[in-house]
């Protein structure tokens, strides 16, 4: 599952990722995010293969501002936390969790101090802090890191 964050949907000129990276700017976004991504625990409790199970497991958040570095955050506290003994076949804590920011650091209209700080609790949830990596391409099976 992808998500684009921000103050307004931005797409850098790339209107196509809208349908796979929805934003989160209204009630309804946040209703339906919330439903992908429990949707999104449930089907890999019922996935045998491992890879696939991983894949539903994955999950990127691109854009470090305050929404971005917030619902990174709370995702992987859902994760490790609230989902913790719900689930037979998974360990929802396995979730991977990704920040993704093309800027050298997120919660960059803040002092770089607070951005330091942000990455740091980012982390010590488990969440992978990508920056200076811009997204190059967004689809249903997922997004690329330039050539990756």
């Amino acid at each position: 599952l992808l998500l684009a964050t921000g103050a307004t949907h931005a797409y850098f000129g790339n209107d196509q990722w809208a349908d796979d990276a929805p934003g989160l700017k209204t009630l309804d976004d946040a209703i339906a995010l919330r439903r992908k991504l429990l949707l999104a625990f449930e089907r890999a409790e019922a996935e045998p293969d491992p890879t696939k199970k991983a894949a539903w497991l994955s999950f990127a958040i691109v854009g470090g501002g305050p929404t971005g570095v917030e619902l990174a955050g709370t995702l992987a506290e859902i994760a490790r936390h609230t989902l913790r003994n719900e689930f037979r076949h998974i360990d929802p804590a396995s979730a991977k969790v990704r920040l993704v920011e093309a800027g050298p650091r997120v919660l960059s209209s803040f002092p770089e101090v607070l951005s330091l700080k942000a990455r740091r609790q980012l982390e010590k949830l488990g969440v992978e802090v990508l920056t200076g990596t811009p997204v190059s391409d967004i689809d249903s099976q997922g997004f690329k890191l330039g050539d990756q």
